[in-house]
């Protein structure tokens, strides 16, 4: 720019006067307050002294700044053009922006268009690099009340490497059944079962081919989940409050368009207290809001719901059990599981001996191993049959107890009045309160 070529001569010019070097002893400076100024040191401020030409602006730390009537009068024209060239600037950008806005409906509909097109190249890519290929899904209108999945897969777990997915069938229908009740044994594929569900379903909502042989999916207004355990710190919540919090949540959102999925509800309190909340929680599902529902569960007892709602179905994840080995199958099959686990897996992870035969007795005082060696082998509903007129006949003898008044009789009477109630259960022919009272001779 001429104007600032001028201002450099006249710092040489300043110089000279003064007998200094140039941007040594003087220096050329410019601030947005001051504009262009010369500046030295505050011991050099001497040299300003009885120089009527040069004026002196202001003195601070770091020198003094001046200047003299050419270089103020070079300093206004420089900021004249500045202010000039921001103007035109401005009014370039406006020119600019007018033009693009013309072109924003345009913009808009193009990234739009290009985002739709990176998204469906993402699903067709996913559909067609999967170890099988997924499948177009039939859509069917809310409220349709289906939802069936042949051979249904993990899209995650299936590009494992080394991984051999095993794939399994769903089909709820509303008026049928719409609520499955899972048991298995830990590490046996119920998780990963219920999220392949869960996501089949999602990608179809979304536009993309599904993981499986065949898929027949209702519109569902939402996918509500409770899976997984841990705590929130930040908002102070312990693991068993934060899942009650999300299953809260869940009953109060859901509705009988929707797809829930619950996993393992219930473990971190009391045996008794998880159980009555899974329970209270599997029977609203199934019986008010009708939903299609996943119930991965390890309260066995849970199972026994399918015997009170045709709507109920109880599935189990099988396993090849020996003494030392569990060897999880992944396949779902119908029915309960007819036991837990947990010891195998216990044993499995090299727990001390003694631990384990410790937990193996009280387990068996826990379960009632004397009353179920007479049923063990039934079927689960004759087996379950079973152990509930049990606790029937067993309530009934424990209020004849009560009404047992020891005060008048004699303790040979008492002996003789007990003997009595437990002949008359053992002629009832429970094979449960069989096992349970012959362990008392």
């Amino acid at each position: 720019m001429a104007v600032e070529e001028k201002i450099q001569k006249a710092l040489k010019s300043a110089a000279h006067d003064l007998g200094v070097d140039p941007g040594k002893t003087i220096k050329l400076e410019c601030t947005d307050r001051l504009g262009y100024f010369y500046k030295v040191t505050l011991k050099d401020e001497k040299l300003l002294r009885g120089q009527k030409k040069y004026h002196i602006m202001e003195a601070v730390r770091a020198g003094v700044r001046f200047n003299d009537d050419r270089l103020k009068e070079l300093n206004e024209d420089y900021l004249d053009i500045c202010s000039n060239y921001e103007e035109l600037q401005k009014n370039v950008v406006k020119e600019v922006m007018d033009v693009a806005v013309g072109y924003a409906d345009t913009l808009r509909s193009l990234n739009s268009s290009i985002a739709q097109v990176d998204v469906l190249t993402a699903f067709a890519h996913a559909a067609t690099s999967a170890p099988i290929p997924f499948v177009k899904p039939k859509i069917l209108p809310e409220g349709s009340g289906i939802l069936k999945l042949v051979r249904v897969r993990h899209p995650c777990v299936e590009k494992q490497d080394g991984v051999s997915y095993i794939p399994n069938n769903i089909k709820l229908k509303q008026g049928e059944t719409t609520l499955n009740i899972i048991t298995g044994p830990n590490m046996g594929g119920k998780s990963t079962y219920m999220r392949s569900v869960a996501l089949s379903v999602f990608l179809a909502h979304i536009g993309s081919f599904v993981p499986c042989d065949e898929a027949e999916i209702s519109l569902v207004d939402c996918i509500l989940t409770r899976v997984g355990a841990s705590d929130c710190e930040l908002k102070g919540l312990s693991t068993f409050m934060l899942e009650m919090v999300e299953t809260s949540g869940i009953v109060r959102s859901a509705t009988s368009n929707s797809l829930i999925i619950i996993d393992e509800l219930g473990r971190g309190t009391s045996t008794y207290d998880g159980c009555s909340i899974a329970w209270a929680i599997a029977e609203y599902l199934v019986k008010d809001l009708k939903s299609f529902a996943l119930f991965a569960t390890h309260f066995h007892e849970i199972t026994s719901i399918a015997t009170k709602f045709p709507e109920v179905q109880n599935l189990h994840v099988s396993a090849v059990v020996t003494k030392d080995t569990l060897t999880p199958l992944y396949q779902v099959k119908k029915g309960p599981c007819d036991k837990s686990y947990g010891i195998h897996c216990a044993r499995i992870a090299k727990f001390p001996a003694d631990v384990l035969k410790e937990a193996e007795e009280h387990q068996r005082k826990l379960e009632f191993a004397n009353g179920m060696k007479y049923i063990n082998d039934f079927e689960f509903s004759l087996k379950r049959k079973a152990i509930d007129d049990g606790d029937e006949l067993i309530a009934n003898i424990l209020k004849k107890i009560q009404k047992i008044d020891e005060t008048k009789m004699s303790d040979e009477e008492i002996l003789s009045e007990m003997e009595n109630l437990r002949s008359e259960q053992l002629s009832t022919g429970n094979l449960f309160l069989k096992g349970l009272l012959e362990n008392t001779d």
